[in-house]
């Protein structure tokens, strides 16, 4: 059951590998505006062409002067009469700012190790703002204002990147204090992105051992050793799609699908735990009567549920870092920093598990099943959300599909607040509509089972012992 699992996931990645080989790749060449600013519609192609040799150090500043010069383009073609779609209409420069640009050049990476993951938020919901705007056909003014706010926000970045780099005019940048931010970034991604796994899978190893089915935890354990192979062979070949497509939409496809599919595996998983608090079934459990069929398969589905959530993260991290190890020849210690930042944030998250384990043991059986049954039901919350925020705007769903859907992906004007909170960030939770209202459904039919699972009535005693 399990292989099949594991093959079911591995038939996913493939499907969606060839779906986002279906999204628009081309429209890369370069070209000059009105003004005779040159323009190039990928970062791939800039970076070809003003750095053919990979020895140039290219600073955000330019990066931010280069999108400035795409969204020109656009504003160029929007006011010029050029056709909506295709690879010569207005809309193309606009969506390729992101996708193309933002993301593939290693800005956004960059901007949430040294600076933070709630600014990214800003950075992105801007840029979902200015798309909207200019599918709405919204006046030149309403769209000029949209992305003059969008190159400022980019502006105000790519000055605290390069000042930090000492890529600024008066060489400010300070080496030393670079290589402990380096150190601080990549050690903050590492325990920010493996804690969601760490906490759901150091719950489900301490709850197979109180429940003395410490048998059990080797399918957790497998399929946390498996994501971690996984995601070498995810990010390898996320990688080289990005290379080649010059975008990174395959790998938040992959982020999302994987995102939605541990959704389905971690309601089970706490519906399952929570029934167990209020049922005397546990005592059963308890006394060895596990070797039914229905059992073993919630340990495989428990191990599965490790794979998910390790492998939705792995990869990722895995292109995070890569991003440092690119800038890190260029700075004193840089290599020292991001190897340090690497086995700090994994012996912290290590840390983080031996103590769930330990005092998760040491918790009474009833009041553990009901806080691990929450956990689950919080963190599948958490990974609808940012699945669906994958999807939709970092996989430039929203886009594609246009209309209603890409109206409820731009932030809400009275929760614009959210945007700029690490932790709400980290439970998912994003001022958008495409975001939030499928989280508030779940939420509703999460608190209806638990309602519906505390009320059951326990099996009598004469039953328990027939």
């Amino acid at each position: 059951m399990c292989r099949k699992k594991i093959a079911l996931v591995s038939g996913i990645w493939l499907m969606l590998i060839l779906l986002a080989g279906m999204f628009p790749t081309t429209a890369l060449a370069a070209g000059s505006d009105d003004d005779g600013k040159q323009y190039y519609m990928s970062y791939k192609k800039y970076k070809a062409a003003v750095d053919p040799e990979g020895t140039k150090t290219i600073t955000y500043n330019e990066i931010t002067d280069q999108i400035s010069n795409l969204l020109e383009e656009g504003m160029r073609r929007y006011t010029g009469g050029a056709p909506e779609g295709g690879e010569d209409g207005y809309y193309k420069p606009f969506s390729n700012a992101y996708g193309f640009w933002y993301e593939t050049s290693g800005f956004e990476k960059t901007v949430m190790g040294y600076i933070s993951g709630s600014r990214v938020t800003e950075v992105e919901l801007q840029f979902s703002t200015m798309r909207k705007s200019v599918s709405n056909k919204e006046s030149a003014d309403v769209v000029r204002g949209e992305v003059d706010t969008l190159v400022s926000m980019l502006r105000e970045d790519a000055d605290k990147l390069d000042s930090l780099f000492g890529y600024s005019s008066d060489g400010s940048g300070d080496s030393g204090g670079l290589a402990w931010a380096t150190f601080a970034a990549v050690f903050g991604i590492i325990v920010r992105e493996g804690l969601e796994a760490i906490l759901i899978v150091g719950a489900m190893v301490a709850y197979l051992i109180k429940t003395k089915n410490r048998r059990g935890t080797v399918f957790v354990y497998i399929g946390a050793v498996l994501a971690l192979a996984a995601s070498v062979v995810m990010a390898i070949i996320l990688y080289s799609f990005a290379s080649n497509a010059g975008n990174s939409i395959p790998q938040e496809i992959t982020e999302g699908v994987t995102a939605l599919l541990a959704v389905t595996v971690l309601i089970y998983v706490s519906n399952w735990m929570i029934s167990k608090a209020e049922s005397d079934n546990w005592t059963k459990y308890l006394s060895g009567k596990v070797s039914d069929s229905a059992d073993k398969g919630k340990v495989l589905a428990l191990g599965f549920t490790s794979f998910l959530a390790v492998f939705r993260e792995g990869a990722e991290v895995i292109l995070f870092c890569q991003q440092y190890f690119t800038r890190a020849g260029s700075m004193d210690n840089g290599y020292l920093a991001v190897f340090g930042g690497i086995f700090g944030g994994l012996a912290a998250v290590a840390l983080i598990f031996v103590l769930i384990r330990v005092f998760g043991v040491k918790i009474p059986l009833k009041p553990f099943f009901m806080a691990t049954s929450i956990l689950m039901a919080i963190m599948s919350i958490a990974f609808l959300g940012s699945g669906m925020w994958e999807l939709f705007m970092d996989g430039g769903l929203a886009d594609s599909i246009g209309g209603f859907v890409q109206q409820l992906a731009v932030t809400i004007p009275a929760l614009s607040w959210m945007s700029g909170n690490d932790m709400l960030a980290f439970f998912g939770i994003y001022p958008t509509w495409i975001t939030l209202i499928p989280q508030l459904i779940l939420l509703v039919i999460t608190v209806i089972t638990f309602i519906i699972a505390l009320k059951r009535k326990p099996e009598t005693k004469s039953s328990e012992e027939e």
